[in-house]
Formats: C-alpha cells, structure tokens, sequence
C-alpha cells in the first residue's frame, strides 16, 4: 500500500467517523428519550433509533462517505442486507448485555452503547468491502 492509498483510506475513514458520529447522535438521541425517558422496552427503543440512523446514513454514507455520485449496481440491496445484518447482530449484542448489566438507567445505557459500536464496526467493514467497494 503506497502513501497515497494510506491517505485515501484515512480520509475515507475519518469521513466514516464524522457521519457516524451525526447518525449515532441523532440515533441515540432517540433511543434514550424513548427508552430511559418513556420507558419503552430498549429493543423497540434501539429499533427505532437504528432506523432513523439508517435513513440518515445511507444520505451520508454514499454521498460524503464513499463519494458515489452513481451508486453501483446493486449498491442499495448490498446496503440494505448490511443494514439487516448489522441490526440482527445489535440486537444479539443488546439481549447479551442487557441480561449481563444492571437494570438501572445506566446499564440500559450501557447497553445500547454496546450495541452500537458492534454494528458500527461491522457497518463500516462491510460498506467498506462489499457496498460501496471502489471499482476495480
């Protein structure tokens, strides 16, 4: 890998960060009014929340992220199957720890914290190797 490929992917890297940083805000924003203000069960809350950080992050992810004017053919159920993993195995990680953590307001905290960073790695693989791979 030269310098320049160093540089490419630490840009593309540190964009990641910055969307992800916007739509896990946004995104746990309205996880925790809905589960620690409105006590809604945290699964349904995390759903929630996920699906509004999709939304915003597909937006983000293809156009500042990965800088696809032209989506690839087939990027969007690419995308949309990554979504579905990415979720099933937040939710796999936020039963885990919900079971392991206290059931105080921090621990469902705690939780949902988990859970996001385990979809946001497998997010950013993914996108990265198989949804917005750069062309060959």
């Amino acid at each position: 890998m030269t310098s320049l490929d160093l540089k490419r992917e630490a840009g593309l890297l540190a964009r990641f960060g910055g969307a992800g940083l916007i739509t896990t805000a946004v995104g746990l924003a309205v996880i925790l009014a809905l589960d620690v203000g409105l006590g809604v069960d945290r699964r349904l809350a995390n759903a929630a929340g996920y699906l509004v950080g999709a939304g915003l992050g597909l937006g983000l992810q293809k156009a500042f992220v990965f800088r696809q004017a032209t989506p690839a053919r087939g990027a969007a159920g690419r995308y949309a199957a990554v979504m579905i993993f990415a979720f099933a195995l937040n939710q796999a990680v936020l039963t885990l720890a919900g079971l392991a953590l206290p059931q105080t307001a921090l621990g469902h905290a705690a939780a949902q914290l988990l859970a996001m960073a385990t979809y946001t790695a497998t997010q950013f693989a993914l996108f990265r190797l198989w949804v917005f791979r750069p062309a060959a």
